[in-house]
């Protein structure tokens, strides 16, 4: 196995979309328009869609009430303002507490609440029946992963991806406007491993699945923290990802995990991608402002790609770090890749891809699934990589991952399918 660093996307002028764009604010303005007619006026119309398309309103095909859900379930978000809870975790008892709290989500009640409460926009509430099944589905996830943690590292990757699917389809259920219910989903994995070059491929014409739900699913990412919170829209993000090829590689992926970053840096020809964030709030010209930095002194990202994804002129330089200003009012239209690691420090990630954001649950997702078709394809292969046939820096680095993973994917999930925010604390 050869170790390469590629990130590429390649437009393409047909792709498999799951939502089209189109001209919500006439839209809604003709809505309104309807509902202000008279109990008279509304009786010469079979319903708002029809007097929105006699009245020079868009006819909405599928993929465009599917953005219709996307753009409503924000807006509602944004206007409820919750954000999640942090729950500090004890370090004696990490691993015992992540568990019990999945565990606590293995009820009925409590997944028709957390469906509730992430899909605001979503008429009527969770039939049992799917409720049932969801819970099935986390509660095999966490007997998965029980199991992953103490199977010998040859067949973890197995264990491990099959868990993070189980639990990937209940995240998509309660959080995804898209989907009410298991048998929506399609049963594909929505993205593929290529074994000549150690790439993951996904997007642009690849069949949509369980990827590709899982991604969609995180819509609007939040970053909180004891002193800091906000959100940021991802749509642009995922229209990205609809009309491009990405192709991103194992090596790649791994250096854009912060907990692994001292590891990655021994690695030829992995890149730095990790950098130290701090945000605060404050004040400039009477109005609130998000203030960013960016860098410990020595590592920084480009300047260049900072403007751009903060979407500003200037970023102040000084002592090794860069700092950038953005208005309150603007931060949901900014979005920049922040990852928060097992104790809830934040880092920078510089994106792998310009325009397209991955979020953390979704990275190792991919990464997992990476591991896994090494090792059930290619057992020579994945022994190799065991056995630091390839180096000794690579194994330690696989083998650190998967501990890791058994670890903080469990939090990732934490935060989707409750409203909590599990930081491990000393």
């Amino acid at each position: 196995m050869e170790l390469k660093w590629i990130a590429q996307a390649t437009p393409l002028s047909a792709g498999n979309h799951f939502f089209e764009e189109f001209d919500t604010e006439k839209y809604t303005e003709l809505s309104k328009k309807f509902s202000s007619l008279s109990k008279e006026e509304k009786a010469k119309y079979k319903g708002s869609e029809d007097f929105i398309v006699k009245s020079g309103g868009p006819s909405l095909t599928p993929t465009q009430k599917n953005y219709k859900k996307f753009v409503d379930e924000i807006a509602s978000n944004l206007d409820h303002d919750h954000y999640y809870n942090i729950l500090p975790v004890n370090i004696y008892s990490e691993k015992e507490t992540i568990m019990d709290l999945l565990a606590s989500l293995e009820n009925v009640n409590y997944i028709k609440s957390a469906y509730k409460s992430k899909k605001t926009q979503v008429s009527g509430e969770l039939n049992t029946d799917t409720a049932e099944k969801l819970m099935d589905s986390i509660r095999q996830g966490r007997s998965l992963l029980q199991s992953a943690q103490v199977a010998n590292m040859l067949s973890k990757p197995l264990i491990d991806f099959y868990a993070a699917s189980a639990y990937a389809y209940a995240t998509i259920v309660i959080n995804s406007p898209l989907h009410k219910a298991l048998n929506s989903l399609k049963g594909s994995h929505g993205h593929s491993y290529n074994h000549e070059d150690a790439t993951i491929e996904f997007g642009g014409k690849t069949p949509s699945g369980t990827f590709t739900d899982l991604l969609a699913s995180i819509y609007l990412p939040q970053i909180v923290t004891e002193s800091i919170q906000f959100k940021c829209k991802a749509i642009s993000s995922l229209a990205f990802a609809q009309t491009h090829a990405i192709k991103i590689s194992l090596i790649a992926l791994l250096s854009t995990v912060p907990e692994l970053r001292d590891q990655i840096r021994q690695l030829e020809p992995a890149k730095d991608s990790t950098y130290s964030l701090s945000v605060q709030t404050g004040v400039e010209k009477g109005k609130v402002i998000y203030i960013f930095e960016i860098g410990d002194g020595i590592h920084r990202p480009s300047s260049e790609s900072l403007k751009s994804i903060f979407n500003v002129d200037e970023i102040k330089d000084a002592n090794g770090k860069y700092t950038i200003n953005v208005p309150a009012d603007k931060i949901t239209n900014i979005i920049p890749t922040i990852y928060q690691d097992i104790n809830g420090k934040l880092w920078y990630i510089d994106p792998l891809i310009d325009g397209f954001y991955l979020p953390e649950i979704c990275l190792h997702f991919l990464i997992i699934s990476a591991l896994c078709n090494i090792m059930r394809y290619s057992p020579y292969e994945w022994n190799n990589i065991l056995s630091n046939k390839i180096s000794s820096d690579f194994s330690l680095l696989i083998s650190k991952y998967l501990r890791l993973f058994e670890l903080k994917y469990p939090m990732l999930l934490v935060q989707q399918l409750t409203n909590f925010l599990p930081v491990i604390k000393p």
